[in-house]
Formats: C-alpha cells, sequence, structure tokens
C-alpha cells in the first residue's frame, strides 16, 4: 500500500544540521517516494538555511510550541490534520508520560508512534514506582507503537510501566557518507593548535550538563597530566556547566590542553582528527555521537551504563569502564594511548561496526515497517 501522511510532532529546534536532521529528513523522503505526504512541526522557528533543506526536499514545515499551553496546541495541530489530510502522527523528543500522545489521539489520528529518545534511569521504588508506572500507562495508552532507541530504554520502559507489547526496538543511525576517515584532518587540527606529533587528541561532543557528566573527562585529563601522559582536550558544546569545568581545568592544571569550542556547527573535522573520543554519560539512551565517531574511524572510551554498551563493542571498537571513576577512564585512554596497533584494530572495526549496524539507510527502512505494520494490520 502507499504511505499514509505523516505529521511529526519535535519538542525541539535545531539550531544546527546534524544527524538527528538526517534522519528525519531521509525518512520523510522515504515516505513522499512512497505516495505519502510528511509535514515536521519543530517547537520553534529554524535558521534559515535548515528550514530551506527540509522545504527542497518537498516536506512540509510547521512551529507549534507546546510550552504555549494544550489548548494552542491542539487548535494549531487540528489546522495541520485537516489541510494535509494526516492519518499518522510520529511524536519525537517529548516525554512518554506527557499529554502529547491523548493530544493527537483526540484529533482523530488514526495511528500514533511515540519515540522514546530521553537517556536517564528508571529508579523509583514502592509507591511512588506504582503510582508512576500508572501515570505511564495512562500516558502511552493512546500510542499504537513505541519506539525504543536501544535496549536500554525498551527496558526502561518497561519499568516505567509501558507493555513490552507495544514497544519495538529501533536504533539510530548516521549518514556513513559524511561520517568517515579523514587521514588530513589530525594534521590540520594539529598545526591549527600548535599540538606537538607525539600528543594525543582527545574529544568529546555533547552538551554541558550534569546528566552527561562532563566532569569525569577533566578530571581523568587532569590525571593523564599527572602521568605525564601527553594530550588535548577538545571539547564540543555549551551548557550550565561550561564555567564550572573551565575552573576545574585551571584547577587540575590542564587549562592549556583543553580547548574550549562552544557549540560546533559540524563536528565531523573533529571527530576525523581525534585518536579518541570520550563519553562519560550515566543512563545514555543510545549515544549518537559515538557511532558518528566509530564511523570516522575513531576508538571510543566510554561509560558502561545505559545504551552505550549496544554501541560499543568493548574491546573491539572501544573501551568501556563504570561511570563516574576518573582514574579508570584514565586507564583506558592511556592503555590506547600507548598502543597504535590496538587503536589500529579497533578504528577499522569500529568502521565496520557501523556501516554494519547503524547505517541511515537501515534506520529508514526500520521505521518504515514500524509504519507499514500499523497501516497493514
Amino acid at each position: 500500500m502507499s504511505a499514509q501522511n505523516t505529521i511529526f510532532l519535535l519538542d525541539s529546534a535545531p539550531r544546527n544540521w546534524c544527524s538527528q536532521q538526517d534522519r528525519h529528513l531521509e525518512i520523510c523522503k522515504a515516505l513522499i517516494a512512497r505516495g505519502g505526504r510528511a509535514v515536521i512541526v519543530f517547537s520553534s522557528a529554524l535558521p534559515p538555511q535548515i528550514e530551506s533543506r527540509f522545504r527542497e526536499a518537498g516536506i512540509e514545515l510547521a512551529t507549534i510550541s507546546y510550552a504555549n499551553g494544550i489548548y494552542y496546541y491542539l487548535k494549531a495541530l487540528d489546522e495541520l490534520v485537516e489541510k494535509y489530510q494526516i492519518t499518522t502522527a510520529h511524536i519525537i523528543f517529548f516525554d512518554y508520560f506527557s499529554a502529547i500522545s491523548w493530544i493527537a489521539k483526540t484529533r482523530r489520528l488514526k495511528y500514533i508512534v511515540y519515540e522514546m529518545q530521553n537517556g536517564g534511569i528508571f529508579r523509583a521504588q514502592s509507591l511512588k514506582r506504582s503510582l508512576l508506572q500508572v501515570r505511564n500507562k495512562l500516558a502511552i495508552f493512546p500510542t499504537s507503537k513505541v519506539i525504543a532507541i536501544s535496549n536500554f530504554i525498551k527496558e526502561q520502559l518497561m519499568n516505567g510501566g509501558v507493555k513490552e507489547n507495544k514497544i519495538v526496538v529501533r536504533h539510530l543511525g548516521i549518514d556513513t557518507k559524511r561520517f568517515k576517515p579523514d587521514p588530513s584532518a589530525q594534521q590540520r587540527l594539529k598545526e591549527k593548535y600548535g599540538i606537538q606529533p607525539d600528543e594525543l587528541i582527545l574529544s568529546t561532543v555533547q552538551y554541558l550538563r550534569p546528566i552527561k557528566n562532563p566532569q569525569t573527562i577533566v578530571q581523568a585529563c587532569g590525571i593523564l597530566a599527572k602521568r605525564n601522559v601527553r594530550a588535548h582536550l577538545f571539547v564540543a558544546g555549551d551548557g550550565e556547566m561550561l564555567e564550572e569545568l573551565q575552573a576545574l581545568s585551571r584547577e587540575l592544571g590542564i587549562a592549556d590542553r583543553t580547548h574550549w569550542l562552544g557549540l560546533v556547527p559540524d563536528p565531523t573535522s573533529l571527530l576525523q582528527a581525534s585518536d579518541l573520543f570520550i563519553l562519560s554519560t550515566v543512563g545514555e539512551a543510545f549515544g549518537l555521537v559515538l557511532a558518528e565517531s566509530m564511523a570516522c574511524g575513531v576508538p571510543v572510551v566510554g561509560s558502561r551504563s545505559g545504551g552505550i554498551p549496544e554501541v560499543v563493542v568493548d574491546g573491539e571498537t572501544g573501551l568501556l569502564v563504570p561511570p563516574l571513576e576518573p582514574e579508570l577512564f584514565a586507564d583506558a585512554i592511556e592503555q590506547l594511548g600507548r598502543d597504535t596497533e590496538m587503536r589500529s584494530r579497533l578504528s577499522r572495526q569500529a568502521i565496520e561496526r557501523v556501516r554494519e549496524q547503524f547505517s541511515m539507510e537501515k534506520t529508514v527502512g526500520a521505521t518504515i515497517r514500524i509504519y507499514e505494520s500499523l497501516w497493514n494490520d
């Protein structure tokens, strides 16, 4: 059968083009190629260069902010459903316990898909746990299917009260034509920052928020400095912890080896230039940037937590260590930093793993099959 007209309800508005936008674009293009229409609703206006890229692909765009209230959202959504004859909603970035699924249901949308991308660990116990499970079951009741972006997220959803038969695991994917090795990238970065040939380039790309635990990475680099491991850390991202982290780097005596890049519109060249990529999140939902790094041939040192072990195979595409342990992060970084042969082997295997498991084509195909399982039912 031909594709149904589908609306994507996003509780976000990107400031730059990244793999999330690649995925939205390619899924919409696949729907259009099958005879459907695609509308994406963002929470605020897009930068012109992002908006034009979507529109050039034949995708309709709208702006509705959930923060303006449910009545406002209902009215605006009504107009879009009527205008484009929408039958299917795909909800992304909203909390699964919000009212968004019920809003979509009351607009007479026949098929509602909710995609869970939010990380964190469901820790509630006793009465609080039971009450939260009841709330969550009620909130998710109108959905036809829930997409979990990792098995870890599936487990969190089930712990939160969502029935297993509603959940399907579909990993995120990246554009392997964009994220690929570039042997010249590292030399360009070293020349730009005056980095010596024998100094390691470490990188991380993330929002600087407590859930990401970026302090663990800075602390690990302080330990490496005490061990006389020559390394520079490049941090791409901004957030409320920036000043605190900058102060920590000064306190540890590594301010001259830590480079705060702020929001980087396209971190591809940074990843390509890195010897190692570091991520220390606890309860990471998936870790899209890990797949991006691996596709560039960069081994990863990450937390053995959340969805990270589903992306990074310990000892094959990187090293995993217990979370919140800067000493162990430093150990893993030092081990890989000194063993160039191991880094080379992990690099090759990382590239292959992404191509096999986390390609954009695989993710788009899996998403379309989820829609079709509902449309053909």
